[in-house]
C-alpha cells in the first residue's frame, strides 16, 4: 500500500473485533509513532490488557456521567456507550507537565498519532484518536497500573484494532480553506 493510500482509507474505527493486533504490527505502529518530528518529550504507554482496557473504560465513562458537561453527559447516558469502542489496543501518549500553554507537548503527541494511525491503516487495522478516555487517568489507582514516568500526564490515546467493518477509501473532499501564494 502506499502512503496516499493509507490516509485514504484511514477513518475513525468505533467497533472493533476482537481478534488480537500481532506483536510485529503493533511494534511497527509503536516505531511509526517514535519517528514522529518532534521537538520534545513524550511517553508511549501500549495496553493491551483487556481487564485494564475494561477498567479504564468504566472509570471514563463513570467521570463523564459525572462531569457537569451537557455533551461528555448525554454521550455517556447512550445505551451501550464504550468510551474504548471495544478496541483491543490503546495507545496511551503522555508528555511531561501535560499540555504546556504554547500547545508543544499536543503538537508533539498529535504528530506522534498521526504517524501511528497512518501505519494502522497501511497494515489494514482500524484506529480511533481519542482525548476523553485520557480523563480516567485522573485516577492515581489507574495511572499507577500503567507505570506512567513520574510528572507525564497522559493527553490522547489511539485506540486500535480490526475493524468490524472494512476500511474503505473515504469519498473526502479536500479542504476549501486553501490560499496558494505564489
Amino acid at each position: 500500500m502506499n502512503l496516499l493510500h493509507a490516509i485514504e482509507i484511514r477513518k475513525s474505527v468505533r467497533a472493533y473485533t476482537q481478534t488480537p493486533v500481532e506483536k510485529e504490527k503493533t511494534e511497527a505502529i509503536i516505531r511509526a509513532g517514535s519517528l514522529a518530528p518532534v521537538f520534545g518529550q513524550f511517553h508511549i504507554t501500549v495496553i493491551e490488557n483487556p481487564g485494564l482496557l475494561q477498567e479504564i473504560g468504566q472509570v471514563t465513562l463513570e467521570m463523564m456521567k459525572n462531569s457537569g458537561d451537557e455533551f461528555l453527559e448525554k454521550r455517556a447516558a447512550s445505551k451501550g456507550y464504550n468510551p474504548l469502542y471495544g478496541a483491543p489496543v490503546m495507545i496511551l501518549l503522555s508528555a511531561p507537565g501535560g499540555n504546556d500553554s504554547k500547545g508543544f507537548n499536543m503538537a508533539n503527541i498529535s504528530c506522534a498519532a498521526e504517524n501511528m494511525i497512518i501505519q494502522a491503516s497501511d497494515l489494514g487495522l482500524g484506529t480511533c484518536f481519542v482525548m476523553g478516555p485520557t480523563i480516567a487517568f485522573s485516577d492515581p489507582s489507574l495511572t499507577k497500573k500503567i507505570e506512567l514516568p513520574q510528572g507525564y500526564i497522559p493527553l490522547a490515546g489511539v485506540l486500535i484494532g480490526y475493524p468490524a467493518e472494512s476500511l474503505t477509501e473515504n469519498k473526502r473532499k479536500l479542504t476549501k480553506n486553501i490560499t496558494y501564494i505564489r
